[in-house]
């Protein structure tokens, strides 16, 4: 009976889901920080097949003999590296999220161009509020504006479907050059940044958050966006250098941002952090959400199936999907 182990804060909540997915050959051992010492972790992870879950309670990886698979429940892999997981041990990730985000982020469009709060709110306070009989009022709309996506990939392709529909155009830049995909105008690498940014009324950040990305977008790169133009960012807060951004905004140098990802972010055990070193909720030109552009129901249950289905391939000796790399850490013996 292969042995499957769910570990973290995070994966813990969502052990019922892996339950549900995993058929009945599977045992299922939790390990819950809030419930459980880092001794139950040990003895539980000499046990398993797979794992899944963030950053493990221990410094250094104890004996993990029948491990076949550490399972990242997200996208994210920032918080290890090869040289902090086990060696010879395959570590993946999980996608499904590129839709929900995809939403949120036509969302974001729509009410930037739309306006529908601030209509809302005036309906609601002053009814037609002096309006005169056959009297015009406009909105923006999405139609023939230019998307730009910087880091093309399963959000982005998500994203370009979605706003074509709108009749919208779309371009992106990715790290390596591939053929232009129907859903873009064009594609392009990293050096072509400056002319999306100058083209686009929307840009995208959707990229992976590394050394080459962090900070990439600052003042400079803003100064090229059109007056009116919105950056929307569902990547990671320090892809945009954090003062750069607050102060363009303040400055109303482009029209406004959507920003669902921040600077700072709660750890456990630790005072509560506010999420960003400025104040962007003073503004009137943003749209704030805290991380929860993915977090719909369906992506849940999408993300956790995907883990039974990688949990199965390797019970029947195949390669798991969503590789990211291989550990390099030797664990304790037994």
């Amino acid at each position: 009976m292969p042995t499957a182990l769910v570990q973290g804060r995070i994966a813990v909540q969502y052990s019922h889901l892996l339950e549900n997915f995993l058929d009945e050959s599977w045992q299922i051992l939790v390990w819950d920080p809030a419930k459980n010492h880092p001794d139950e972790f040990i003895a539980m992870a000499a046990k398993a097949d797979c794992m899944v879950g963030g950053s493990i309670p221990v410094d250094q990886w104890p004996a993990i003999p029948n491990l076949k698979l550490f399972q990242i429940p997200w996208t994210g892999y920032d918080f290890c590296s090869p040289e902090s997981m086990p060696a010879r041990v395959p570590v993946c990730n999980t996608f499904e999220h590129e839709s929900a985000i995809a939403e949120y982020v036509l969302a974001g469009m729509l009410e930037m161009r739309l306006g529908l709060r601030v209509m809302d709110g005036k309906f609601r306070s002053g009814g037609w509020n002096g309006k005169s009989p056959g009297q015009n009022t406009s909105h923006g709309e999405l139609r023939d504006a230019t998307v730009g996506i910087i880091g093309y990939g399963h959000i982005g392709f998500e994203v370009a479907k979605r706003a074509r529909a709108f009749d919208m155009r779309v371009i992106g830049t990715r790290r390596r050059q591939q053929p232009t995909p129907d859903v873009l105008d064009w594609l392009a690498t990293p050096d072509k940044m400056p002319q999306l940014l100058q083209e686009s009324d929307f840009v995208v950040v959707a990229c992976d958050l590394n050394a080459e990305t962090e900070g990439m977008i600052g003042t400079a790169q803003l100064a090229l966006m059109k007056p009116d133009g919105i950056i929307i960012n569902v990547a990671r807060g320090r892809v945009i250098d954090e003062t750069a951004l607050f102060e363009t905004l303040k400055a109303r140098q482009i029209g406004g941002a959507v920003i669902d990802v921040w600077y700072n972010y709660n750890a456990p055990d630790t005072d509560e952090v506010w999420p960003s070193a400025y104040p962007f909720e003073s503004l009137d030109n943003v749209l704030l959400s805290a991380h929860e552009s993915a977090s719909s129901h369906k992506m849940w249950e999408r993300r956790w199936k995907f883990v039974a289905e990688n949990f199965n391939r390797v019970a029947r000796g195949e390669e798991p999907q969503c590789f990211v790399f291989q550990g390099k850490q030797e664990p304790l013996a037994p």
